[in-house]
């Protein structure tokens, strides 16, 4: 067989990369993809209908961005995005690198020009690959058709393991438009299990423990990622030990259980705080340093840590780890409540009066008919229409710490892109009501 039928043999008995490339997303249990089409990924959008997978069109792509990273935060699962090349992945850029710092797992999918003009000066065409690379956990080019579903795999892999974030891949349009050597199928999903912690460092994180005079729990975006509510209630309650969380960790402690101190974070020294001022011991659940700056709680740099966490702690002169926890946090917790003396006790600390402040700021909202509204109103409202598992979406500015006060309430914070973050929601959670107060016009309120 010549050249010519051997390639009219390949193209009519393999599916093209678009295809192969759905199939891989579908294999992956993506459910939609937020995007706007292109002329150079229009294979993409075209092999999408009748796959079962959504194609929810945007205003803007920046929008599909975070309406991915939501779906992504809420579910556990990447959520995807896509744009076709140039102006159109860049403005997917924003989104993508706000997913990364969250450690929320998402993958971006850009269109990008044929390998033939790549290497030169070319419309639209830039190197997307150096631009994604800073802010994802991954970025690659596909260059061979026969390399897409281990691409596709590898995405998702990097973008849902500890510590979870962003991905990006871009698919050429000549390379879109190519067919596999051979017939191929997605990879086999390997499902990673959650870690137990070392019995070492258990050990060491009891001597802590033991010796402490008041420590404090703060449960961080990690613990809520870990689903570890239940393992953070034992512990509370076997050791009677306060429980702060961070904005991001909130919902993961019930904030009307007598040892919940309340969310922490973004005052310089609010109620929540107190409870850390004569702490000399601090239990960090799933906390990370990106979600606030831990001078906030241990200023002097003086208080002891133990770290519970599935990754090692970032270094800060104000986050001195005594013992670094690797594993599944709500095991970690369990195993260290198991380990420590069923005798021990703590001296009581401030947890009764911020609990008495904070009820006191509720009922003072509640009953405040003042015009213009006092904020202190809108939180007892809220608080009043939502149930426990409802969301609140917090826009940025001093709304964000004001919904950090709602009792009983997960809250969800993306910088000034409400309106396609409450889209990206409803695609995640359409069985959770949600309320989205805002404080100012956000700029990205065209999803």
């Amino acid at each position: 067989m010549g050249i010519d039928g051997a390639m009219e043999s390949r193209s009519t008995d393999t599916e093209d990369v678009a295809r192969l490339l759905v199939r891989c997303l579908r294999a992956e249990g993506v459910e939609y993809v937020f995007g706007i089409p292109g002329e150079e990924n229009i294979r993409f959008v075209d092999a999408l209908n009748g796959s079962g997978i959504r194609y929810v069109v945007v205003r803007h792509e920046q929008a599909a961005s975070f309406m991915a990273e939501i779906y992504g935060r809420l579910t556990g699962r990447a959520g995807v995005c896509s744009a076709t090349l140039g102006p159109g992945a860049i403005n997917l850029l924003l989104g993508t690198a706000d997913a990364t710092t969250n450690s929320t797992p998402m993958v971006a999918l850009a269109a990008q020009g044929s390998l033939r003009r790549i290497h030169k000066e070319s419309h639209q065409v830039i190197d997307l690959v150096s631009m994604f690379a800073p802010v994802t956990q991954w970025a690659a080019r596909t260059e061979c058709p026969d390399a897409v579903p281990e691409m596709v795999r590898k995405a998702f892999k990097t973008a849902q393991s500890e510590r979870p974030g962003a991905v990006f891949l871009a698919v050429p349009e000549d390379i879109e438009a190519e067919h596999p050597t051979e017939p191929l199928a997605p990879l086999q999903i390997d499902t990673v299990r959650a870690d137990a912690p070392s019995p070492s460092q258990i050990a060491r994180a009891a001597e802590v423990l033991t010796s402490a005079r008041r420590p404090v729990v703060l449960a961080g975006h990690g613990a809520a990622r870990a689903d570890a509510s239940a393992a953070l209630v034992r512990f509370a309650e076997r050791l009677n030990v306060p429980v702060a969380t961070t904005f991001h960790g909130k919902g993961v402690f019930p904030d009307d259980h007598p040892n919940a101190l309340g969310a922490v974070g973004f005052m310089r020294h609010d109620y929540s705080n107190f409870g850390f001022d004569a702490a000399d011991v601090l239990v960090c659940v799933g906390y990370e340093i990106q979600e606030f700056d831990p001078v906030k709680i241990n200023p002097n740099g003086d208080k002891r840590i133990v770290h519970l966490h599935r990754f090692p702690a970032e270094v800060d002169a104000h986050y001195p780890v005594a013992v670094d926890v690797e594993g599944d946090p709500a095991q970690s917790l369990d195993a260290l409540a198991a380990v420590l003396p069923e005798s021990l006790t703590y001296e009581p600390g401030t947890g009764e009066q911020i609990r008495t402040l904070l009820h006191e700021e509720l009922r003072y909202g509640h009953d405040n008919d003042a015009f213009p509204l006092v904020p202190q109103r809108v939180v007892a409202d809220v608080r009043t229409a939502l149930d426990r598992h409802d969301i609140v979406l917090a826009d940025t500015g001093a709304g964000k710490m004001w919904m950090a006060r709602v009792p009983g309430l997960r809250a969800e914070h993306l910088p000034d892109l409400q309106r396609p973050v409450h889209h990206g929601l409803r695609t995640a959670r359409r069985d959770r009501r949600q309320t989205r107060p805002a404080g100012q016009e956000s700029p990205g309120n065209d999803g």
